[in-house]
């Protein structure tokens, strides 16, 4: 099945980026192909996504076998949980990984264990993902820092970016300007223009949150290339609404935390509060795009509050 112009769209002369809602039913991780010597990705999405993957390569004019790098911004399941099926059609595929995150990649089972948790049980994980395959260590490249060389004078910076995890990633594309954010930037919803940042438990960290952010402003980039979803040319808008963000949640989740309330009530105060009963658009594949965002601000309060208790606050 062909991916189609409105599934695969061209960022720039050598970015493309595949938009996962519009191949899936599932709010995972979109995926971008970067032509160099071949093709690199950032991202690889879930099992579910790894195919579509190979057919945008296809339509772009290549042969699977001309994917020869990934760059995953960490390893939560929807950024990364397709890589081992990849490397299963692709064993040459180079998987560049933070090091804290790399040993997840090669043995998925706590993971797959953390996502379970989240989900309500394996099997719901598996109809969101797809089978989380293991990575063999011989595909695994560690990095934190540095620049990688892709090709046709390509040249990526990877920049260490831990706050939403402490195994998260950022590349920078300097000749175009384009910050691949993963999530260190938050969440775009382009059919509503909401921006969100992207908190979760357990390993938010809101002091890394605000130096990870930093150092991307620094770069001065001129598109925001986010995961999740789609890019935007504002980057400077979008880097000081991130952090305005952050400062904004904290000041509304904590008092509240300190009062003991749980989590959904938190969460159900900040809906009402950002969502009131304005329509808001749903995006293609999702039959409820608010429903979708009240889950997102569960998952941010959830995430705050687990910040809180590990830094001492009450709850």
């Amino acid at each position: 099945m062909a991916i189609g112009e409105d599934r695969l769209i061209e960022v720039g002369a050598r970015i493309h980026y595949l938009d996962s809602r519009r191949v899936s039913s599932t709010n995972v991780s979109g995926v971008y192909l970067l032509i160099g010597d071949g093709i690199t990705l950032i991202e690889t999405a879930t099992t579910l996504i790894a195919p579509r993957i190979l057919e945008a390569a296809v339509e772009l004019g290549f042969e699977e076998a001309d994917i020869k790098r990934a760059i995953v911004t960490h390893v939560h399941l929807d950024h990364a949980g397709g890589t081992g099926w990849l490397v299963s059609r692709l064993p040459e595929l180079r998987v560049y990984v933070h090091e804290r995150g790399l040993r997840h990649l090669h043995d998925p089972s706590r993971l797959i264990g953390s996502a379970s948790a989240v989900y309500g049980g394996a099997d719901r994980v598996t109809a969101i993902h797809g089978e989380t395959l293991p990575v063999p260590l011989e595909n695994l490249v560690p990095v934190t820092d540095g620049e990688l060389d892709v090709g046709a004078g390509m040249v990526l910076r990877i920049l260490g970016a831990p706050g939403h995890a402490s195994h998260h990633l950022c590349a920078f594309e300097p000749e175009s300007g384009s910050l691949f954010s993963g999530e260190a930037l938050g969440h775009n919803h382009p059919e509503s223009g909401l921006l969100q940042p992207a908190v979760a438990p357990p390993g938010f960290d809101l002091e890394a949150s605000r130096e990870t952010i930093r150092r991307l402003r620094e770069l001065d980039p001129r598109t925001i290339c986010f995961s999740q979803f789609g890019q935007r040319g504002d980057a400077c808008f979008v880097i000081e609404e991130a952090e305005r963000q952050l400062e904004v949640y904290h000041r509304f989740i904590l008092p509240r935390h300190e009062q003991g309330l749980e989590t959904r009530r938190i969460a159900d105060e900040l809906a009402d509060l950002l969502l009131g009963d304005a329509e808001t658009a749903k995006p293609p594949g999702s039959e409820d795009h608010r429903g979708f965002l009240r889950s997102m601000l569960t998952s941010i309060v959830a995430g705050y509050q687990e910040y809180f208790r590990r830094s001492g606050r009450l709850g």
